[in-house]
């Protein structure tokens, strides 16, 4: 095959050359074919976002660090992309419908979410840091098996037993300041 004069071409290929044994390394590390994600195609999709950040900035250098983030950030998009594939399908129009009789959101209830949030937040962020990631993943949705392989816990039960520890003490801190109704 011959080689390509466009120096961007030639930018990537040397930075492949460099990194490519990493970026698979790291994909490898991250078990994606547990989640049923390829990783053949997370490292294109990472092939393909060095390539836009090199049309971006054309005299910028790529370090390890950067390439190690743009790996990161491509399977947390493919684990999410995953998991919405995996989700059940919307109910049909004829199905039942029900209504959840919630009605329009007034002011009072819009400030009153944004109170919660806050004090959701400020709780969060009192949590012992090896516990808050997990429970921020929990909360964002994420399964067990997907904290562990991003927080980098060991196996599943610990993730299980950090997020529960985690939120129990969220739970009792939110109790604290008067928010007191959750769903266990």
């Amino acid at each position: 095959m011959p080689q390509s004069r466009d120096p961007l071409h030639a930018r990537l290929e040397e930075l492949i050359g460099a990194y490519g044994a990493k970026v698979r390394r790291l994909l490898q590390g991250y078990n994606l074919d547990r989640h049923g994600v390829d990783p053949a195609d997370v490292e294109q999709e990472v092939r393909i976002r060095l390539w836009h950040a090199m049309e971006r900035d054309r005299s910028g250098a790529f370090h390890a660090s950067y390439v190690q983030r743009v790996v990161a950030s491509t399977v947390i998009d493919a684990l999410r992309r995953a998991q919405v594939r995996a989700a059940e399908p919307l109910p049909e129009a004829d199905e039942d419908v029900f209504d959840l009789g919630e009605g329009p959101v007034g002011p009072e209830r819009s400030a009153g979410d944004s109170e919660r949030m806050l004090a959701l937040e400020r709780c969060l962020g009192e949590i012992p840091e090896r516990r808050r990631l997990p429970i921020a993943l929990h909360l964002q949705g994420f399964s067990l098996q997907e904290i562990a392989d991003l927080a980098g816990i060991a196996s599943v039960e610990a993730a299980r037993k950090l997020v529960s520890r985690g939120l129990d003490e969220l739970k009792a801190r939110l109790r604290e300041l008067g928010y007191g109704d959750f769903d266990d």
